[in-house]
């Protein structure tokens, strides 16, 4: 027979035991880089393609193992990420290769660029 303290003991650690989270996963690995620049508000391309000012956090795919994929190039043709003033006269540019690990973080620094933007 149980008895009813032990019963009641059951009972209450029963309510405090939660089902585990659901783990999220994507269809293809993701990273999110965080680019900034100096000056800010600079235009930033990917492959000639805008993607947005800074500073912005962009999410690129990547292998499983955080590296560039190959839909970011044509074969082993670089990969370049270009920042610019609005007015295109100062720019500076990063460049990667498939393989290369994607990075957390990228900074463009335009030495000049501050005056150019304050005559605009």
């Amino acid at each position: 027979m149980i008895r009813p303290f032990l019963l009641l003991a059951l009972l209450l650690f029963a309510g405090c035991v939660s089902a585990p989270e659901p783990e999220v996963r994507t269809a293809d690995p993701v990273k999110t880089i965080d680019i900034r620049s100096w000056p800010s508000g600079l235009v930033v391309e990917l492959n000639g393609e805008y993607v947005g000012t800074t500073p912005l956090e962009l999410v690129v795919n990547t292998t499983r193992y955080g590296v560039w994929t190959s839909e970011y190039s044509r074969g082993y043709s670089p990969i370049i990420m270009r920042a610019s003033t609005p007015d295109t006269s100062g720019w500076e540019q990063k460049i990667w290769y498939p393989g290369d690990r994607v990075p957390s973080r990228v900074l463009f620094r335009i030495p000049g660029a501050m005056k150019r933007l304050a005559v605009n």
